[in-house]
């Protein structure tokens, strides 16, 4: 095995349709997201995208005060994923 297998913060693949880096496993995200330990807010989530691949990003305000669900922001992910395919 080699040093990357045991490296969490090595072990992503690119999003290109959420130019985020995505990780293949909740764990691998959480690993690295405590190696931010400074950045306050930041939060593991499921890539809208692609199956299987977490990322790592500041939650939206809209969210974190109730303006808008889950539901909705996951359809907002879904509806822009339909116009950057055409």
């Amino acid at each position: 095995m080699t040093s990357r297998a045991h490296n969490p913060a090595a072990r992503w693949t690119f999003c290109h349709l959420f130019h985020h880096r995505g990780y293949h496993s909740r764990g691998d995200a959480k690993a690295v997201r405590k190696r931010h330990p400074g950045e306050k807010g930041l939060a593991v989530f499921v890539c809208p995208h692609t199956v299987g691949l977490f990322h790592l990003g500041h939650r939206p305000e809209a969210l974190s005060n109730g303006h808008i669900d889950r539901q909705r922001l996951h359809n907002q992910a879904v509806r822009t994923e339909r116009d950057y395919q055409r």
